[in-house]
């Protein structure tokens, strides 16, 4: 066998039930042999703190029992409802943020309308096309218009 032990085999090795093919396994692999006996010394270790546990004095269980009867008359009692309150508080905060955050990435509405230069190009070409006079003489026109109409307003 190359591969280590399924969840299945690994399950039944450390419930020590017979299985071939794992019991095969385990002896020739020491690594699934040492996780297999690390993890059945700390169940037992468990096992074994758990019935230290049950054979407690009744002394102990009496003050346990007079402790939780002492609590309920005085009704001193954990509010749960003040944790989730922070919760609440917590989340409605981090949602807020992230739509005020969110708010400034969306680029501004325009309320002017730009131009596009290609278009501002376009409209002075064909000015300089339609007009009679090229772009370096319109000085000159507009003064001899101005003097065109100052001799025909005299």
């Amino acid at each position: 066998m190359n591969a280590h032990l399924s969840d299945e085999q690994w399950f039944t090795a450390v419930l020590n039930e017979n299985d071939e093919a794992a019991a095969e396994h385990l002896a020739l692999c020491p690594t699934c042999r040492e996780e297999v006996q690390a993890f059945a010394e700390a169940a037992a270790a468990a096992q074994a703190q758990a019935h230290k546990m049950t054979e407690l004095p009744e002394t102990f269980w009496r003050q346990q029992r007079e402790g939780i009867k002492a609590r309920l008359a005085a009704r001193d009692f954990t509010h749960p409802w003040k944790r989730w309150t922070w919760v609440t508080g917590t989340v409605i905060l981090i949602v807020l943020a992230s739509t005020l955050l969110s708010r400034n990435r969306v680029p501004p509405v325009q309320t002017t309308a730009q131009t596009d230069p290609d278009d501002v190009l376009l409209l002075i070409v064909q000015r300089s096309i339609q007009s009679d006079v090229p772009q370096a003489l319109r000085p000159v026109a507009l003064l001899a218009r101005q003097i065109e109409r100052a001799d025909a307003a005299r």
